[in-house]
């Protein structure tokens, strides 16, 4: 080789090295494949998901969603703080608030609902909201997110949930659905598909919570370090999730169709009807409803739960999610 040539090919060398130098950052931000960490096969909090994977949302972001489900906020944040998992959708603000009060690397970074999930079901001697006052309503337990649902609930419709009603500890909800059906309880909150199976029986529909109470219930979450070190899969993330959301707000029978074929089961006449309970809740743009969050926040700073001295703006993150909106409008795809 020449000195003419050689020092043609390490001119060229010099400037391929400067190049991927270049390139390098913004491609150690990408991962191809992504763990998600779900809570519950609900249709109301898995519909988003399955849908933008069934519509190829994610695929046109250039990634591959592996979802992985554990049931209960607390044991989804442990695998999500563990790295086990990169992003998390669980029910409810209090677990990530809880979390990232004791110091844990644990951020709320959008909503898929702006409401509560629940419906209030009652007994069917039950006519109305004020006929909760003096009953007992059951809930999950002390603390639990259906226990604050209850409680902000009977609160806007001037009842106080410690003097004008008794509420007791229960368990989940199959367990609350026996004990209303055997009159142990008056009411209790319920997800959609249960909802419209005690309807069928005759039990009364009181209130439906996706309608009238302003909390949000599916929140999605990561840690800290997987906003700092994969900014861009993250807001590929919720790109494809915000398009998710849209088509399953919009397009119910189509919605329900994606369900099914991204591995969603139930029957079709319930499915149908839950979705006209829950989807009044979804978000259009994933966008934290951040007074019910705050709401969440100052209960567990009553409770003690969290330190008083805990603010929304050291559990919510929502850079990501602003760039991943202000880019799909950009492309003509969000409002």
């Amino acid at each position: 080789m020449t000195n003419k040539v050689l020092l043609q090919f390490l001119r060229s060398l010099f400037f391929l090295l400067i190049f991927l130098s270049a390139q390098s950052p913004a491609q150690a931000q990408e991962k191809k494949v992504v763990r998600v960490v779900f809570v519950s096969f609900s249709w109301n909090s898995e519909l988003p998901v399955r849908v933008a994977q069934a519509k190829g949302y994610f695929k046109a972001q250039g990634l591959t969603i592996e979802p992985i489900f554990i049931r209960g906020g607390p044991a989804a944040i442990a695998a999500l703080v563990s790295g086990d998992v990169d992003f998390g959708s669980i029910g409810g603000a209090q677990a990530p608030m809880r979390s990232r009060a004791r110091g844990l690397d644990v951020f709320i970074i959008g909503s898929l609902s702006s409401k509560v999930n629940y419906t209030i079901v009652g007994s069917k001697d039950i006519k109305g909201i004020e006929g909760l006052k003096g009953k007992i309503i059951g809930a999950t337990g002390a603390g639990a997110f259906s226990d604050f649902a209850v409680r902000m609930f009977l609160k806007n419709n001037n009842i106080d949930p410690d003097k004008d009603v008794t509420l007791r500890a229960i368990g989940p909800t199959n367990l609350r659905a026996a004990a209303l059906e055997k009159g142990l309880i008056a009411a209790a909150p319920f997800s959609s598909e249960e909802t419209v199976a005690l309807t069928k029986k005759g039990f009364p529909l009181i209130n439906n919570l996706s309608e009238s109470l302003s909390i949000p219930q599916s929140i999605l979450i990561t840690r800290g370090e997987v906003l700092e070190k994969y900014p861009e899969t993250t807001k590929r993330f919720l790109k494809a999730l915000i398009m998710g959301i849209q088509f399953a707000k919009s397009n119910k029978k189509e919605a329900i169709k994606a369900g099914y074929e991204g591995g969603l089961k139930g029957d079709p006449d319930i499915v149908s009807k839950s979705y006209d309970l829950y989807s009044p809740g979804y978000t259009s743009d994933l966008s934290i409803a951040v007074e019910g969050v705050q709401l969440m926040l100052d209960e567990d700073i009553r409770n003690g739960l969290v330190d008083k001295k805990m603010t929304l703006d050291k559990v919510i993150n929502d850079r990501l999610l602003k760039k991943a909106q202000e880019e799909l409008r950009a492309e003509g795809r969000l409002k």
